[in-house]
């Protein structure tokens, strides 16, 4: 129970992270014009630790396998551990289909649907982690008290 819910708990963080990062290539995107590699170069010096793993992932994979598409350099980062769930990490794969391939506005609604799609599970997996963590709370207590009596 305690693990499950820490696993949420990362999990809801790592959401926090990508959405942020999403928000970050957006205004790159549209405002400044930026290359992707630029913004990926960018958010691997990002502060936050999440952002940081999976993009510097993502720059040391293109940097080693500079032959292999944007796409599939970037869905091997998002499965790197961060924290990241399944359903989170297609939500990133399938934005990355239109990442660096297509005019500003392309890549800006697909950015939008991965936001949007991303929140969605993000609130999904923050009302989980709200509805069981008494529950996970009341299993690692019984778990403990049961050690406890054994051992006694």
């Amino acid at each position: 129970g305690l693990n499950a819910r820490r696993e949420l708990r990362r999990r809801v963080a790592a959401a926090d992270a990508m959405l942020l990062a999403l928000r970050l290539m957006e205004n790159e995107i549209t405002a400044r014009r930026t290359p992707m590699p630029e913004i990926i170069d960018l958010l691997a010096k990002n502060e936050n630790a999440v952002v940081r793993q999976i993009f510097s992932g993502v720059r040391r994979r293109m940097r080693e396998r500079s032959g292999l598409s944007l796409s599939y350099l970037w869905c091997a980062g998002m499965r790197a551990d961060a924290g990241l769930g399944r359903e989170e990490c297609g939500v990133l794969c399938d934005a990355a289909n239109f990442l660096g391939r297509y005019d500003a506005s392309e890549q800006k609604a697909a950015i939008d649907t991965a936001l949007h799609r991303l929140q969605m599970l993000r609130e999904l997996a923050f009302a989980e982690l709200r509805d069981r963590g008494s529950l996970y709370r009341t299993c690692g207590i019984a778990a403990g008290l049961l050690v406890i009596l054994v051992l006694v």
